[in-house]
């Protein structure tokens, strides 16, 4: 796209892929956050460049926050849409599913531990589409695909860190800046944390939502250019500058 735009000197704006770091401080309303993460994450299958891809709790309530989470993905039904109760359904392409297990391998293999999931689900309406489970998996290697690379499917690792500063450099550890999320009942470290965080959009204490009246696009490989705002129209109109000389002979008549 970028080539073809050169060719012809267009304007472009490019919106690609994202791995948003979901922050969670050791004062977190846990019960709220939890929830959010899962909304988050499994809208769509995980499918989205969006989604919340990467949890950094607090090893202070890293326990809980992981139960209630696990609590949260094992409700939700995988399964085609003609079946009752779906919430989940299959991912776009089977080779989409491939690289999600592969991927979801590697975090293992690094020292990483499934919570919930990790398989894909069996039944008759299952067999033959491409599904899998909602999948918490825990403390994988920093260096492992699960934080490195875009996950575009229903698995999401979460690791404890120390403390709101270890989160923010775990979460900025990536070639990828579209959203991020912090959750403190501290307005003070979650304002630290919102000007720290290297990404075009920050909830905090919310779930992800646009809105259109804020510019939306990512930075470094999440692209550049924003949607939405006036910014999105700033993006494709030209700034004229017109200078006009004052002359003397027009300033003599104006004086009288």
């Amino acid at each position: 796209m970028a080539a073809s735009a050169a060719a012809g000197a267009k304007r472009l704006t490019l919106e690609l892929s994202g791995s948003d770091p979901f922050i969670v401080c050791d004062d977190a309303d846990i019960d709220a956050a939890a929830s959010a993460a899962s909304v988050g994450r499994f809208f769509n299958a995980g499918q989205s460049c969006l989604a919340v891809k990467r949890v950094y709790c607090d090893s202070a309530v890293a326990d809980a926050f992981v139960d209630r989470l696990v609590d949260r993905a094992e409700r939700l039904t995988v399964g085609p849409p003609t079946m009752d109760g779906t919430i989940l359904g299959p991912l776009h392409t089977e080779a989409i599913r491939d690289r999600v297990e592969a991927q979801l391998a590697a975090g293992i293999e690094s020292g990483g531990r499934v919570a919930s999931g990790g398989e894909r689900p069996a039944g008759d309406e299952l067999d033959g589409g491409w599904y899998f489970q909602p999948t918490i998996v825990v403390d994988p290697d920093h260096a492992s695909p699960l934080a490195t690379e875009e996950v575009l499917g229903p698995v999401l690792p979460v690791w404890r860190v120390s403390g709101l500063d270890e989160a923010i450099e775990r979460a900025n550890a990536s070639p990828f800046g579209l959203g991020s999320s912090v959750w403190t009942r501290d307005l003070d470290a979650a304002s630290r944390a919102a000007g720290a965080l290297e990404s075009g959009y920050t909830w905090i204490n919310a779930p992800q939502r646009l809105y259109d009246e804020l510019p939306f696009g990512g930075t470094r490989a999440s692209g550049f250019g924003k949607e939405h705002g006036h910014e999105a129209v700033e993006e494709f109109t030209d700034a004229k500058a017109v200078v006009v000389r004052h002359s003397a002979r027009t300033a003599a008549k104006e004086r009288g």
